[in-house]
């Protein structure tokens, strides 16, 4: 199946995330286009280089010199292509064995497709809501995320065109166009804060189409190691509450990982530091962490 992902990097993100890239090259044979947000001209130049290394790659700069949220990247990629899929992931999915031939089996019957929560999340209980890792609406339906996703664009169009709504965040009524306001239930007009791509997910529910979600077995998602730069780690740990306990072993998380993918890029295959309040996150992350590190060394034998 002939299905092209955009994937977005922000500033200070891309030369630690080339494992994944490669990973992805490795275990698919889809077209990946590498899409600059907000990046320097080293950083732009340095993606068009390594795009060089393969036919499936591409590289496409946002238009302006500034970082856009995600819901305004995905409505302009949306906007300026006009495939059947329209199939973005985040720059931390990573694969560690072909996942294709389990994703093309869902693609038929569905009219969106989202995977790859992020390792925080996997074992824990699924709540419903519109936070980005919400795959269910307050009153049960079916909704996506953003970190991996498959749009059919016949499924889009209508819904935004009929509601004049985008992939935008939604975070307070008034931003809400008011003949929504009546369509959605009490129970999913929730607190009128929806995350990227919700209202148009919950919309497209409402309107009949069918939303999956899956976790794929072979690809992982670390989860915001590209917010992360030598120059926020050290502020970001001093600046969070450290009575939120969640919050604060999710930025130690990113950090480490950070500290992980800078020393495998180096061949420095050591672990660093990690001590987390939550146990089985830990205990995730020290296992893709090995799982990482035997990636690399295989990629660079060239096995498959």
């Amino acid at each position: 199946m002939n299905l092209k992902f955009y994937i977005i990097y922000t500033s200070e993100s891309f030369s630690k995330l080339t494992l994944a890239i490669n990973s992805l090259l490795n275990f698919s044979n889809y077209h990946y286009i590498l899409v600059g947000n907000g990046l320097s001209s080293s950083e732009a130049q340095e993606i068009e280089l390594f795009v060089k290394k393969s036919s499936r790659l591409s590289f496409l700069d946002l238009p302006g010199n500034v970082t856009v949220p995600h819901g305004t990247a995905l409505t302009h990629l949306f906007n300026t292509s006009n495939d059947q899929f329209f199939c973005f992931m985040d720059s931390d999915v990573f694969a560690f064995k072909d996942f294709s031939k389990e994703l093309e089996s869902k693609i038929a019957e569905n009219d969106v497709i989202s995977s790859c929560k992020p390792i925080e999340w996997l074992h824990k209980t699924s709540i419903s809501g519109y936070r980005g890792h919400c795959t269910v609406s307050p009153s049960g339906l079916n909704i996506a995320m953003t970190y991996f996703a498959i749009y059919k664009r016949l499924s889009v169009n209508p819904i935004l065109n009929k509601y004049k709504i985008s992939f935008e965040r939604y975070m307070r009524a008034s931003q809400v166009p008011k003949d929504i306001h009546n369509l959605l239930s009490k129970k999913d007009q929730h607190t009128w804060k929806f995350n990227t791509a919700k209202l148009l997910n919950i919309l497209q529910a409402y309107n009949g189409s069918k939303l999956y979600y899956q976790e794929f077995d072979g690809l992982i998602h670390l989860g915001g190691v590209s917010r992360y730069s030598e120059h926020t780690i050290q502020g970001t740990r001093k600046s969070i509450n450290s009575n939120n306990t969640q919050a604060v072993d999710r930025v130690k998380s990113r950090c480490y990982f950070h500290e992980l993918l800078t020393n495998i890029e180096q061949e420095k295959f050591v672990f660093p530091k990690l001590d987390l309040k939550d146990t089985l996150f830990e205990t995730s992350i020290r296992n893709v962490s090995q799982k990482l590190i035997l990636l690399y060394q295989s990629l660079k034998k060239g096995i498959k």
